[in-house]
């Protein structure tokens, strides 16, 4: 498919920090994907940063895409676990969302080298609407909702230990959300794979 490398920034881990990119197990989590054109863009932009502050890292075009909320790692991936998001996310209520990402940073992460990441105002608060919407329904069906109240859309590049001050982007990387996916994220492995995909209408 069309990541941002899964970043659980929002959410719980049973193995371990989210966002540490364990070697082995299984990763679940809703997001929409840019199209290739964006994508192409964004790496640009990471390939112009890198250069600029001298990082080693370079970005992962192949999993490119902006989480809207981790469901959680596996060890082995649970058929409950899938058969909860698939209904969940048969659940949502939305229009097209149009993203921007108009601001380029590295996030801070303890101990972690720091993601760099594209983020900004764009679309928001569809998508924190969106973020909410997916994890009460995950909560209903019994399992951790891994709202977070300080949720930041944002598309994350590559990870190196240097850090990228906040700057703003000439042209910023825009879209328009039309769906989202549920993806499996094999770790260790840069492979993700499309398990359900909904539609976002008017």
């Amino acid at each position: 498919m069309n990541q941002i490398s899964f970043d659980f920034e929002d959410g719980r881990s049973r193995r371990g920090r989210p966002g540490e990119n364990p070697s082995g197990g299984h990763r679940l989590f809703f997001a929409p994907c840019p199209p290739a054109a964006v994508e192409r863009q964004a790496g640009s932009i990471g390939d112009d940063y890198g250069k600029t502050f001298s990082l080693s890292a370079k970005p992962r075009l192949t999993t490119l895409h902006m989480t809207i909320i981790g469901i959680d790692d596996y060890e082995e991936l649970p058929g409950d676990a899938i058969f909860a998001a698939c209904q969940a996310g048969a659940t949502v209520e939305s229009a097209p969302i149009a993203i921007t990402f108009d601001r380029i940073m590295s996030f801070r992460r303890e101990g972690k080298a720091p993601p760099l990441v594209l983020c900004g105002e764009g679309g928001r608060k569809a998508l924190t609407r969106l973020h909410v919407q997916l994890g009460v329904s995950m909560h209903n069906a019994g399992f951790p909702h891994n709202i977070g109240r300080n949720f930041k859309p944002h598309m994350t590049l590559l990870y190196d230990r240097k850090a990228v001050p906040p700057t703003r982007l000439d042209t910023p990387v825009s879209w328009t959300a039309s769906e989202f996916l549920l993806i499996h994220s094999v770790l260790g492995k840069t492979e993700h794979r499309i398990i359900d995909r909904w539609p976002l209408l008017s």
